[in-house]
């Protein structure tokens, strides 16, 4: 990937023709760069739709207690259902609310890939 820097545009003459491109291919380059980073701040600040929230913890809240209405002649087994539906419950409310925040925790997005490559003189400072 060619680099831009002061060099760069020296060697072109001020009358020559292929200024105006390359600084349009720079500028077009830059807009792109600048695209996406509004699309990662605009992701990151997005949350699960408040339906599938309620829905989720209102699923579990009405779940775990129906469990109960199912009589099961030994109490341990009764139990152990209950418990799988509970522990079931809660894992899926727990995805729920790790896969609405993807920039924290440990299971986070990192911004390793950008601290290499072409980008890396920035993080050096």
């Amino acid at each position: 990937m060619p680099r831009f820097g002061p060099a760069f545009w020296r060697t072109f003459l001020p009358g020559c023709s292929a200024v105006p491109f390359a600084e349009q291919q720079a500028v077009g380059h830059l807009d792109d760069v600048a695209s996406q980073r509004r699309a990662r701040i605009t992701m990151a600040r997005q949350e699960l739709p408040s339906l599938l929230q309620a829905l989720a913890i209102g699923g579990a809240l009405v779940l775990v207690p129906l469990t109960f209405l199912y009589g099961m002649r030994k109490l341990r087994v009764q139990v152990l259902f209950v418990a799988s539906v509970a522990g079931l419950g809660g894992f899926s409310l727990l995805l729920v609310f790790v896969l609405d925040r993807p920039f924290a925790g440990d299971l986070s997005v990192s911004p390793a890939p950008y601290r290499e490559g072409a980008l890396a003189q920035y993080w050096a400072k």
